[in-house]
């Protein structure tokens, strides 16, 4: 983001190539014209309507940017973000068919930001046959047998150990971060948590603060941090690689991403080390931010609503009284939580952790009255279609209940959809279930300070949700 001190010199840029950037750009807009775009602005030269859409996401309540809008101009609309003219799509049909066609009509297209923070050889970028073969990989490390026989067990584990640390005061953001990284990292690298594991983690979340930012360097000294920190994220892959590559040639194998990338050699593709860390990099985004905050605004909406925790603490101690002595969980405990996945399916539409997907048409495409001209920038909102009232009724209140009715599946995509769909996504709902359960049979809790919702650079509390907790049996 632009500081206030260089916004004098980004204006002289800015206005210095508005005349070029209207030359380029004439000749296509005539025939945007003739097309029937669909309507909108595009606010100022070169930033557009970015600054609009930044302020409004820094507060509790970025909807009016997407409703002011949607009245002014309807569910799908123009608009002019982190550096491109866009079509925003706030309609809930729109969004599936642009999801479904990924690969035919369009194409994954990020912003430049998060392009060069996850790398070119990542799985958000790949395309094509690589994407699919890749995306099939990855899935099959997140199924729900691998889950069921292997990965529930590490989830249980890691989360009963973190929480054997928790005392007094807590970040609970803080707290979440470190189990979801710690359980991608080992899903990933079967590396345990250890000092190096955390000190990863704090260089991976600078490198996630540059994912919004005006991808250049000098401007933003967010996204600077973040350029610097993906170096040194980088390099400590790479020595992970290549002593493993190493290991592998002794006969040391292991059952993980790796190994099954290492393994991929013996087919048709073969991957080299910058392709695989660019790889890691992107499941390690994937799984690390989105899971810990889902966590965190479960705990927090939970909290705000005291009937749906009275009732979701019934249901847990329901399963820890049968269990008896035992306290890990197992298969059977997670499919005896009707009224915990309720939750997890509020707290994923209400939060939206992932508020859309950017894609590109790869050729004219005709949607509604309107055609997107190829080449054309595409969001679909998920978030639009979560908290629209066409879709959900009082569609910004936290409602666990509403899950217990007969709802529209396809208003509700926060795992995104089509051969994009994030292949971790019943991993998420594991993790996300098996930590309600241990952290509300073991711990009462409450808000130590008043903290409140930002939904940028991601979605977040603005103060990671300090709170206090007791142990239940003190309590007691």
């Amino acid at each position: 983001m632009i500081t206030m001190e260089l916004f004098p010199l980004s204006l002289l840029l800015t206005l210095s190539l508005s005349t070029i950037i209207f030359l380029l750009f004439r000749t296509t807009a005539a025939a945007r014209r003739k097309l029937r775009s669909p309507p909108g602005s595009t606010g100022l030269p070169l930033i557009g309507e970015t600054f609009q859409l930044i302020s409004a996401y820094k507060t509790e309540n970025p909807e009016p940017f997407i409703d002011a809008r949607v009245a002014k101009y309807g569910t799908v609309f123009t608009t002019h973000v982190f550096g491109e003219r866009t079509v925003f799509s706030a309609d809930a049909e729109t969004n599936r068919f642009i999801l479904q066609n990924e690969g035919r009509l369009f194409e994954s297209s990020y912003p430049g930001s998060i392009a060069n923070l996850v790398g070119k050889h990542s799985l958000l970028l790949m395309r094509g046959s690589l994407h699919r073969r890749m995306h099939s990989l990855t899935m099959s490390f997140a199924n729900f047998t691998i889950i069921k026989d292997h990965l529930l067990l590490d989830i249980d584990r890691l989360v009963r150990l973190n929480l054997d640390s928790w005392t007094g005061r807590i970040l609970l953001m803080e707290e979440a971060k470190k189990i979801t990284f710690e359980l991608t990292l080992k899903q990933l690298l079967s590396i345990d948590p250890c000092e190096w594991t955390e000190n990863l983690r704090k260089e991976y979340m600078l490198v996630i603060e540059g994912f919004f930012c005006i991808p250049l360097p000098f401007f933003s000294p967010t996204y600077r941090r973040a350029i610097q920190a993906r170096k040194r994220v980088t390099e400590a892959l790479h020595l992970v690689v290549r002593e493993r590559r190493e290991k592998r040639e002794r006969g040391v194998k292991r059952n993980d991403m790796l190994a099954a990338l290492f393994d991929s050699d013996c087919d048709d593709v073969t991957f080299c080390d910058d392709e695989i860390v660019d790889f890691l990099v992107s499941l390690l985004v994937a799984g690390y931010d989105t899971t810990s905050t889902t966590m965190t605004l479960a705990v927090k909406f939970l909290t705000d609503t005291p009937s749906a925790l009275a009732q979701l603490t019934e249901e847990h101690e329901e399963i820890r009284a049968r269990k008896g002595t035992s306290v890990a969980l197992e298969w059977d405990d997670y499919k005896s939580m009707p009224f915990t996945q309720c939750v997890v399916n509020e707290t994923l539409r209400l939060s939206n952790i992932i508020s859309g997907v950017f894609r590109r048409a790869m050729t004219d495409v005709k949607i509604k009255d309107y055609t997107i001209p190829e080449g054309s920038k595409v969001f679909a909102s998920l978030r639009a279609v979560h908290l629209g009232q066409d879709s959900f009724q009082d569609a910004r209140v936290f409602d666990p209940w509403r899950w217990q009715k007969t709802l529209d599946p396809a208003n509700f995509m926060p795992f995104g959809g089509g051969p994009r769909r994030c292949p971790g996504h019943e991993l998420a709902r594991v993790a996300l279930s098996v930590f309600l359960h241990h952290l509300i049979t073991r711990f009462c809790w409450k808000p130590a300070e008043e903290d409140k919702l930002v939904f940028f650079p991601t979605t977040r509390t603005q103060k990671r949700y300090p709170i206090i907790v007791q142990h239940r049996n003190v309590v007691e």
